[in-house]
């Protein structure tokens, strides 16, 4: 059973599990940090006090359901070694936490236990995280949390969302589309560098609540810090510095939610790599790798906030994505453009009338340079759903291709094309191109 002081909520031990999955000791080995996950995920999303040896040979390792535990013993060699970086990590980086984790001998469920620290001697409760309803100033936090619900709700709803859509895509034929792209040779011609036949494309959905919690706190998130999860350690001070309601902010970056405009885009990404025989393997974003990027074509959805992995090219192209305060809206900035209006593209549609939007949408080579990657980023869900429909419109992507140089490589050069998106307009005809160029080598 977890031996901890009930206060401490879940949310906040998760947030510990994230810190300690995320440090050098767990970090760079991939089996111990799945085990590690697994493990604290039964205790606390399932409850239980008790995990047997198969369980988790068949879980976590991959073995039969059935295995002989007495000849194989890779999940007792492995707990061993977690056992002992746990250890490290408490006597060391992590001397400070107030709960530990400890993983018993003879049973795989972990024990989150009560630490007194040197800083918090004679403290009767370890952490208060959440509070009791005594000890919490109701007034401020109370009013900050109602500005807070719709944001979180919206994230929780985004979670059914993208269930039913990946459900939905999976039985979807794309029969009916292979006809329309044979009439397209301009549309095959780009989509066949991202969909390669027998080649793997992750398409990466963005990371709603670590985009969402540096827009409340005005806090970067690196993907250095993002990949080896060490932003977590600062969440509590980002949280205080913002002014937000208890573990407000443990709770937003915890949460594995998506954006509506990423899983919009599901639909035509999947009919796509149908027709053209590849292999799309959506992941998200905090589950994606250095190796993936590296070896795989990847699409990338979002802007470098709520997706890090867009990060390490933005040093090839001119557009960044600036988060207005006010409006709590993004919007384009040109930064190859040297007029003096940086923010030239913020406001968009007349006095009194609803606003239009920008996509952006990037061709470059992968970090390996054995594939492409693809980066769609918008203002909204119907730009980049009009940025998706406009990648598949064979008027649309021929104009696109006419302003582009020309040379002796068949193949669609790099570029990055920032379109202008008419109001509630998400047919390819209504996205404008404002400029094209090509990317960076």
């Amino acid at each position: 059973m977890s031996r901890v002081n009930p206060i401490v909520s879940v949310d906040a031990r998760k947030l510990l599990v994230e810190r300690v999955a995320g440090s050098r000791y767990i970090v760079r080995s991939a089996r111990l940090r799945d085990l590690l996950v697994y493990l604290c995920d039964r205790v606390l999303d399932d409850g239980v006090d008790e995990i047997h040896e198969q369980e988790v040979g068949n879980k976590v390792f991959g073995r039969p359901p059935d295995y002989d535990t007495a000849s194989d013993n890779i999940v007792r060699v492995h707990a061993s070694t977690l056992r002992k970086r746990l250890e490290q990590y408490f006597s060391s980086e992590g001397s400070e936490e107030p709960v530990s984790i400890e993983l018993p001998k003879g049973n795989y469920a972990p024990v989150f236990r009560n630490r007194v620290t040197p800083g918090m001697a004679g403290v009767t409760n370890v952490q208060n995280v959440g509070g009791s309803p005594e000890s919490r100033p109701t007034a401020p936090l109370n009013r900050a949390a109602r500005r807070l619900d719709w944001r979180i709700w919206t994230l929780v709803a985004l979670v059914a969302l993208l269930g039913c859509a990946s459900l939905f895509l999976s039985f979807r034929s794309p029969a009916r589309d292979s006809a329309g792209f044979t009439q397209a040779p301009t549309v095959r011609q780009f989509w066949s560098q991202v969909f390669r036949p027998g080649r793997q494309t992750d398409v990466v959905l963005d990371d709603a609540g670590v985009g969402l919690y540096q827009e409340l706190t005005g806090r970067a998130i690196t993907l250095s810090g993002y990949f080896d999860r060490s932003y977590l350690r600062g969440v509590d001070d980002g949280s205080t510095a913002a002014k937000l309601p208890g573990d407000a902010a443990g709770s937003i970056v915890l949460k594995r939610h998506s954006s509506y405009a990423s899983a919009n885009l599901l639909w035509r990404l999947s009919q796509t790599a149908s027709v053209l025989g590849g292999n799309g393997n959506v992941q998200f974003a905090r589950d994606y790798s250095f190796h993936d990027i590296k070896s795989n074509s990847a699409i990338l959805l979002g802007n470098s906030r709520s997706n890090p992995w867009i990060e390490p090219f933005e040093n090839l192209l001119g557009l960044r994505w600036k988060y207005d305060t006010t409006s709590g809206t993004y919007y384009p900035v040109d930064t190859w453009n040297h007029s003096g209006n940086p923010d030239m593209f913020r406001s968009l549609g007349e006095t009194g009338r609803s606003q239009g939007g920008y996509a952006a949408v990037a061709l470059l080579g992968n970090l390996g340079g054995t594939g492409t990657v693809l980066i769609i980023t918008g203002t909204g869900g119907s730009a980049m759903g009009a940025a998706g429909d406009f990648l598949v419109d064979e008027k649309s992507v021929a104009q696109l291709r006419s302003l582009l140089p020309r040379g002796s490589d068949p193949r669609f050069p790099f570029f990055e094309v920032l379109l202008r998106i008419k109001n509630r307009s998400s047919m390819p005809r209504e996205a404008g191109i404002v400029f094209c160029r090509e990317a960076r080598k």
